[in-house]
């Protein structure tokens, strides 16, 4: 049986990639209302906000190290695709890459940056053991989408080439691109992307091959406009393993930058076993409360 050694997620937002010092200069896609809290100007000096940065790249550090020790054979790697390769001629919850090679871009176009060939990375897929996922998912009850191409000439989404490129620089572990409609409504609910995560844990230990694995969850948490009670409330339930909470959340919460919390709950599911945060960090970026509420999770065991 395949074995999942590990899980791990973490933010991908902009501010990761950005100087603290421009984080203000960030756009917002949040028009309001807004509802700063109280003390929103202590979190916006540029000491704070260097202070934030630095939080953020040690917490990547230790992921990485993680991923690392962990050693596994293949990395599935949970995004949402923001009209990258997912269109509006076709819309699954829920896609698996079966190609042999994908390459991934940061897609950071901010402060004169190009979308050029300095952001893009190639990976080797394990197309032989994501075609043994599909097949399993449909046994399961699910009919994920499924490629052998990518349609964005700079191939996957940010979602999977900003993680693996902080996580893993010199990535040379195979993965399997897991593409999760998180932000087009309608998209799949909590409880359908805890039960998509399950599924996962539960083909994998059907397979015949004794390969590791480990899950990165990319995306999250609560943004453009951050939510730090919704962010502290799912934080909760992911260190108590609390399934029932992840499924009850409400599609009415989960949207525009905040539906990349659904990319967690799946490798939640998948897990089956309680995680711990290893840093949470609120990184506003103006006074209105803007900003990506930065998260960095392990799951050190998966359930049996």
């Amino acid at each position: 049986m395949a074995h999942i050694v590990g899980c791990v997620a973490m933010s991908h937002g902009p501010q990761l990639l950005t100087p603290p010092d421009k984080w203000a200069q960030l756009p917002s896609r949040n028009k309001g209302p807004f509802h700063p809290k109280a003390d929103i100007a202590a979190e916006i000096t540029p000491e704070a906000m260097r202070a934030h940065a630095n939080r953020c790249d040690a917490a990547i550090v230790k992921l990485g190290e993680r991923l690392r020790a962990w050693n596994p054979d293949v990395l599935i790697v949970c995004g949402d695709d923001q009209e990258e390769n997912i269109l509006s001629d076709n819309t699954p919850p829920f896609m698996i890459y079966m190609g042999k090679e994908a390459d991934a871009t940061l897609h950071y176009t901010y402060f004169g940056n190009k979308e050029d060939a300095s952001q893009i990375t190639r990976y080797q897929v394990d197309s032989e053991l994501a075609e043994s996922l599909l097949i399993g998912l449909m046994d399961e009850g699910f009919d994920p989408s499924w490629s052998l191409e990518t349609r964005n000439p700079t191939g996957l989404g940010h979602a999977f080439g900003r993680a693996l490129k902080r996580l893993l620089p010199d990535c040379r572990i195979p993965i399997i691109p897991v593409m999760v409609n998180t932000y087009y409504p309608p998209a799949p609910s909590a409880k359908r992307c805890f039960d998509f995560g399950v599924a996962m844990g539960r083909v994998l230990a059907r397979q015949k091959n004794a390969k590791r694995v480990a899950f990165i969850g990319s995306g999250g948490l609560s943004h453009t406009t951050i939510d730090e009670e919704l962010d502290r409330k799912v934080i909760k339930a992911i260190e108590t393993n609390d399934g029932k909470f992840l499924s009850s959340l409400s599609s009415d919460i989960l949207v525009t930058g905040t539906s990349e919390i659904r990319n967690w709950i799946v490798v939640a599911g998948a897990a089956g076993a309680a995680g711990k945060m290893i840093d949470y960090v609120p990184c506003y970026r103006d006074d209105q409360g803007v900003g990506c509420a930065m998260g960095f999770a392990i799951w050190e065991q998966a359930a049996a």
